[in-house]
């Protein structure tokens, strides 16, 4: 990941700064920058997030940013872990709801819920860092190891299931890699839509 210009230079101030624009932008918070940072991702991708962009978003100086990161590279690294926590525990909490009792029934209410809410699991977020990860290897590196954990997560599914060795292995990748190819593929179907068809994907990916 490359730094924005010279940002890398500068270093963390040691106390608040003093000018009347300056304190306005130090309620800033290290978490609002990452936020904004996550939605310009979003929409523009990962030439979008610079600093002097979400600093005009934001109608705050430079400031508030070094105030919390040394430099660009810093944002982008604490981009990348918000992705991992805020899109991945979510699901492997939900996964391992759905194999707990080995029973399928399980499975809608937990990553089915997961997947149409889309409330703990931002399926545009997760679209926007795949899309970075194709120009930078470390980044593409993060993404693969997630997937590896994703998809270990499902194999252990299908092994309360009753499945074993490579068929739940498989089973795995084939029901984590049809949801990822649903958002890439950029299908928006309603919340009632997507439940109607349900026990259909179900029968297909679960039996």
């Amino acid at each position: 990941m490359s730094s924005e210009g010279s940002a890398g230079t500068l270093r963390r101030r040691t106390k608040p700064p003093t000018s009347s624009s300056n304190r306005t932008s130090s309620r800033l918070s290290r978490e609002d920058w990452i936020n904004a940072a996550k939605t310009m991702l979003v929409e523009s991708g990962i030439d979008g997030v610079k600093v002097d962009l979400l600093a005009k978003r934001m109608n705050v100086t430079r400031g508030s940013f070094y105030w919390h990161f040394e430099d660009r590279d810093a944002l982008l690294d604490a981009l990348l872990h918000l992705w991992e926590a805020s899109n991945t525990e979510p699901m492997l909490a939900a996964i391992k709801a759905a194999g707990a009792r080995g029973d399928r029934e399980d499975f809608d209410a937990t990553v089915g819920r997961l997947w149409i809410d889309e409330t703990e699991f931002d399926p545009a977020f997760d679209s926007a860092i795949r899309d970075w990860a194709r120009t930078d290897p470390d980044v593409a590196e993060a993404v693969h190891r997630i997937d590896d954990i994703r998809v270990a997560a499902f194999a252990e599914m299908f092994k309360s299931y009753g499945f074993t060795g490579d068929e739940a292995e498989v089973r795995g990748r084939i029901i984590y890699y049809h949801q990822v190819g649903y958002y890439t593929l950029g299908i928006r179907e309603s919340s009632a839509e997507r439940k109607r068809l349900g026990a259909l994907y179900d029968k297909v990916l679960l039996y």
